[in-house]
């Protein structure tokens, strides 16, 4: 038997009272005291829900013609039943449902309509969601729905649908459904094919790369060297051989300046590539000032800062001589704090007193600074002598020696420019 498809409302106690006495043949209890004429009864039963039953005036039913028109149970015999049953019924009476009661007022028993025809089950057996607008439009010959088998592509054993439950065609699967996954792994298979498209291209355009910068055509065979006139040429040959053969576009510049830095004479080296062939080494070589002699009996050339940048045998030429207890310090390294100062002080004289200037003396142990001038050449005097003091004040230090070059030095034995009074030592 079909269940009904809603719930049945609740009926009050009140009106089952009421209608178990108005369809009882007993006669009512006293204490009840119901009214059988009263019209509420009428309309309660819905007889006469707007003033009787199609219409017609309540009057126009009586007791006595009520009991002459009500039908016995045994006036329905089952060849009068056959007679009024359709012949091709689709549907049968499962039950009837309980009277609702809305609003106080009776509502007319309605039989429980036919149980819908089953349906039979959609296996859906892959995870793409279909149109479902396929599956509510076909129908069997028969008036049914027919059940749609959702298989795989690759209609392999495991897929084939039951037998008898699929629809005429193709297979149990609906065309339209088969289309649609069809178009859709085509889909996916254009964009597999889109991607691996892409990874190629790449990949052809950095093998391309790789062979274009490593290809012979493009390597070094010409190194361009410029500044270059103290800087160890040992060393710089080493680092042109380096370049030569290189791809340009592979050649570890940071490298080559590294290497050309380490080199004393060398303040500031700058390799560059000009495709296709040339590499373009530019140096900026540090400036000697001076050169002292060292224990060793060999000479050494600084600069202002008194980094010892080359050791010669023999004491080179165009340069102050600086004179004192000079160290043996090698090449590459600093000399010291005084040597220091003594680069500036030969940085910072002027040319008056540069042409007179024989030598500068440097006290290691004190750190003060002195210097010898040429006498005049047509004086048999001895050289002067010149007490700076230390390395503060400098230029104050010459501009009051420069004055007293230009006064003269005639009959002059020494000089004291290490306070701001002016100390002369006439002729020794």
């Amino acid at each position: 038997m079909t269940e009904p498809d809603h719930e049945p409302e609740h009926v009050p106690d009140r009106v089952l009272d009421e209608l178990m006495v108005a369809f009882s043949k007993e006669a009512p209890p006293p204490e009840k005291g119901y009214d059988f004429d009263d019209p509420s009864i009428d309309r309660i039963l819905g007889l006469s829900p707007a003033g009787g039953i199609d219409g017609v005036a309540d009057e126009a039913f009586d007791d006595e013609a009520f009991e002459d028109e009500a039908f016995e149970d045994e006036a329905f015999e089952d060849e009068a039943l056959k007679d009024t049953e359709p012949e091709n019924a689709a549907v049968e009476v499962a039950a009837i449902e309980v009277a609702a009661i809305k609003d106080d007022e009776l509502v007319v028993p309605v039989p429980i309509g036919a149980a819908e025809s089953s349906r039979k089950t959609i296996v859906i057996e892959h995870d793409e969601q279909p149109d479902t607008v396929y599956l509510d439009d076909e129908l069997d010959v028969t008036g049914q729905r027919s059940t749609v088998v959702i298989g795989d592509l690759d209609d392999g054993p495991g897929t084939q649908p039951a037998p008898g439950t699929g629809s005429a065609s193709n297979g149990g699967i609906d065309p339209r459904i088969r289309a649609r996954r069809i178009a859709n792994r085509r889909a996916e298979g254009r964009r597999r094919l889109i991607w691996v498209s892409i990874a190629s291209g790449v990949l052809l355009l950095a093998v391309a790369a790789i062979a274009v910068v490593a290809s012979p055509i493009f390597d070094v065979t010409d190194v361009q060297v410029q500044g270059a006139v103290y800087t160890d040429a040992d060393v710089l040959q080493q680092v042109v051989d380096s370049l030569k053969g290189e791809p340009v576009l592979l050649v570890d510049t940071q490298a080559a300046q590294r290497t050309l830095e380490g080199v004393p004479w060398v303040e500031r080296a700058r390799v560059t590539t000009d495709f296709p062939h040339t590499v373009v080494i530019d140096l900026r070589e540090r400036k000697p000032v001076a050169t002292f002699q060292g224990g060793d009996q060999q000479f050494r050339v600084i600069d202002q800062q008194g980094r010892v940048l080359d050791v010669l045998k023999g004491q080179p030429i165009g340069y102050p001589l600086i004179t004192g207890n000079n160290p043996d310090t090698e090449r590459g390294q600093f000399a010291g704090g005084p040597y220091g100062s003594a680069g500036v002080l030969v940085v910072s004289l002027p040319p008056e007193i540069r042409r007179v200037t024989k030598s500068i003396g440097v006290d290691s142990s004190t750190g003060t600074l002195s210097m010898v001038l040429a006498s005049p050449a047509d004086s048999n005097t001895d050289p002067i002598q010149v007490r700076l003091g230390d390395d503060k004040a400098l230029d104050d230090k010459l501009a009051r020696l420069l004055q007293q070059v230009r006064t003269g030095l005639d009959g002059v034995c020494s000089i004291d420019v290490s306070t701001s009074e002016v100390g002369v030592v006439p002729g020794c």
